[in-house]
């Protein structure tokens, strides 16, 4: 790709896997660097410049994406001894997909403006299976003077960005995004619990709640999976969600809510994580296991 900006991607999981490699396919350089080093192989082999450190892909990358964990993982790469702000330049711009604390986005944008770069927090919706097609929602917090350029790269794998507001106003809309996947799950497992108990089938149910007032992606993936018979092991698991729900309760806390059916939602997630279930599709929560 001609005069195309050098990609720098930090953070080769189930998300940033699928990111980088559509950033690959669309003619991009990218230099990736992962802590589990054996996940940069495969994007390596397909011409992708393997980095040692975060430093080192910030000091090779015209923008620097990242995808990232939580908050630790996301301080350390971008804070740390050998992290990605010790080499940030004026011009430069850092995207980072994480769900992790607006707080600490606003405390690394504040870095990363010191020394002349931008960042943006940009969450995205749509999981493993939106990240490989190329259809994520992403939802950015920064200023906006970055915005195209990195608009254009994030095209690689996103099919709706938006820019919400400053710094942390991308993760504080998509901690409302995961709340309500949290209640939409919550009461779609509800709802084919009761199903199951009735004898509804639910080939005929999907046909009829799919096209309804009551249709969400969430009773979608949870009616889907049950006609197929959950088999295929899940990358949108219980125990994923742990940490962005316990962002989505601090986020309440800090508005002074307690809203009734958010909270249930929430509180019947963590309980099933305690009863093992974290490894889990995030339909899940109720009733027997797939076989």
């Amino acid at each position: 790709m001609v005069d195309a900006p050098r990609i720098g991607f930090v953070g080769l999981g189930a998300m940033g896997s699928r990111m980088a490699s559509r950033l690959v396919d669309a003619g991009y350089a990218v230099v990736v660097h992962n802590r589990t080093r054996t996940r940069e192989t495969e994007l390596v082999q397909r011409g992708a410049t393997p980095a040692s450190s975060p430093r080192e892909v910030a000091s090779l990358a015209d923008i620097v994406v990242g995808c990232l964990l939580d908050d630790d993982a996301v301080r350390q790469v971008y804070l740390g001894t050998a992290g990605l702000a010790g080499a940030a330049r004026r011009g430069q711009v850092f995207i980072e997909h994480a769900t992790f604390s607006p707080a600490l986005a606003r405390e690394i944008d504040a870095t990363l403006e010191g020394r002349g770069a931008s960042f943006l927090d940009a969450p995205v919706s749509g999981g493993p299976e939106g990240a490989a097609a190329g259809t994520l929602s992403a939802m950015i917090g920064g200023r906006d003077q970055c915005l195209a350029v990195a608009t254009e790269v994030m095209r690689a794998y996103a099919s709706h960005v938006v820019h919400v507001g400053p710094a942390g106003a991308g993760l504080e809309l998509k901690l409302v995004n995961q709340l309500l996947v949290s209640c939409h799950a919550a009461a779609a497992a509800e709802a084919e619990e009761l199903m199951r108990l009735m004898g509804v089938r639910l080939d005929v149910a999907a046909s009829i709640l799919d096209t309804s007032w009551a249709s969400s992606a969430m009773l979608s993936r949870l009616l889907q999976r049950r006609q197929d018979r959950g088999t295929a092991p899940s990358e949108a698991t219980i125990g994923g969600l742990g940490t962005p729900q316990q962002l989505v309760r601090e986020l309440l806390a800090a508005h002074d809510l307690a809203p009734a059916v958010s909270l249930a939602a929430l509180d019947l997630f963590a309980d099933a994580r305690a009863r093992g279930r974290e490894r889990h599709d995030l339909t899940e929560l109720l009733g027997p296991a797939p076989c």
